[in-house]
């Protein structure tokens, strides 16, 4: 917990330095020209498509891995135990550097999420104003700071809305969490494998 507070912390200061120095700032309560309009949509449209990249990325090597370690558990009865433990050994390692790496892929899509955040909120005051306040409406994650209605586009969608109460405990956690945790699933089934192996040989 303390851990998550202090990478929220710095995820924030980060979000604040960048636009203290942006364009974002500089162009803020100004009415922007059609150069400037034509530059800001193209600059969102942009980091959008980036976002919707890593995304890609992340789920292509999630089903690759997957395929692998499902392959490795089919198989491997059919090897010796000496290399059985090597396939489940590579695989492991596979599956730490793949956790770094979705951890990596998270950073990079909320970066992105963010320039073309502020992007938005930028073209939506200038076209639209920032709308009036709705009561309720506060704590919905899908508005945008600054602005004071319901985007057009929704950035962060709104979890979804439970049946019991188990259903509100196990739809809490973001999806980048849950990420992590199914690769650490996997690692316990990897490593338990490994262990199987070794009782084999002794």
């Amino acid at each position: 917990m303390k851990y998550t507070k202090e990478h929220q912390r710095k995820e924030e200061e980060l979000r604040q330095t960048s636009y203290a120095f942006s364009l974002w700032k500089r162009l803020e309560g100004k009415e922007l020209n059609e150069n400037q309009f034509a530059f800001i949509s193209q600059c969102m449209t942009e980091n959008l498509e980036h976002a919707r990249h890593v995304e890609n990325e992340r789920l292509t090597f999630n089903s690759i891995f997957l395929a692998l370690v499902a392959g490795a558990l089919a198989f491997a009865d059919s090897f010796q135990p000496m290399i059985a433990i090597g396939i489940y050994f590579v695989l492991a390692l596979a599956g730490f550097l793949s956790i770094v790496l979705t951890a990596r892929w998270n950073n990079a899509f909320n970066r992105h999420q963010f320039y073309a955040q502020q992007c938005y909120r930028l073209l939506h005051i200038n076209l639209f104003g920032k709308g009036e306040a709705l009561a309720g409406e506060r704590t919905n994650p899908e508005k945008i700071e600054g602005i004071d209605e319901i985007p057009l586009y929704s950035f962060r969608i709104h979890k979804p809305i439970p049946y019991t109460k188990l259903g509100e405990l196990l739809y809490k956690p973001r999806t980048r969490n849950l990420y992590i945790a199914f690769y650490w699933i996997i690692q316990a089934l990897l490593i338990a494998s490994i262990i199987f192996e070794l009782f084999k040989i002794f």
